[in-house]
């Protein structure tokens, strides 16, 4: 993998992701589900006929919700700055493959557009020739 300055940027990208995600404790999860689930309660006896039990119910899970809303802007945060530093790491091979796994049967050669030429090739080809 060569070290680009796209690499760079989203490996910091994804440490500044992974330090928001892991820095925060996710005890901020636990009253965000009840605040859905005292919604979903709510919802639920509204529209058995319990109307003032079920608006008192979605009043507070309402306000459990939008007090965790800090909460989950850092989360979905998080995985935005993960997302796009994972892309900006592996943009040349993700562009290359198109979306698509490959896999090869054993013992066959590998299909490539262009033969790979490395430095043991070069030093190999300049051996041969000196002799």
């Amino acid at each position: 993998m060569k070290i680009t300055s796209k690499t760079i940027i989203g490996s910091i990208l994804m440490f500044i992701g992974l330090s928001i995600f892991f820095g925060g404790s996710l005890g901020g999860l636990i009253p965000t589900l009840i605040g859905a689930w005292l919604i979903y309660v709510g919802v639920k006896k509204y529209d058995k006929g319990s109307k003032t039990t079920g608006v008192i119910l979605s009043i507070i899970g309402v306000l459990l919700v939008a007090q965790s809303l800090p909460f989950l802007l850092g989360i979905a945060f998080a995985g935005v700055l993960l997302y796009f530093g994972w892309k900006m790491i592996n943009g040349e091979s993700a562009k290359e493959s198109s979306g698509r796994t490959t896999y090869m049967e054993p013992n066959t050669a590998p299909n490539m557009k262009e033969s790979m030429h490395t430095s043991f090739d070069q030093e190999w080809e300049d051996f041969l020739k000196k002799k």
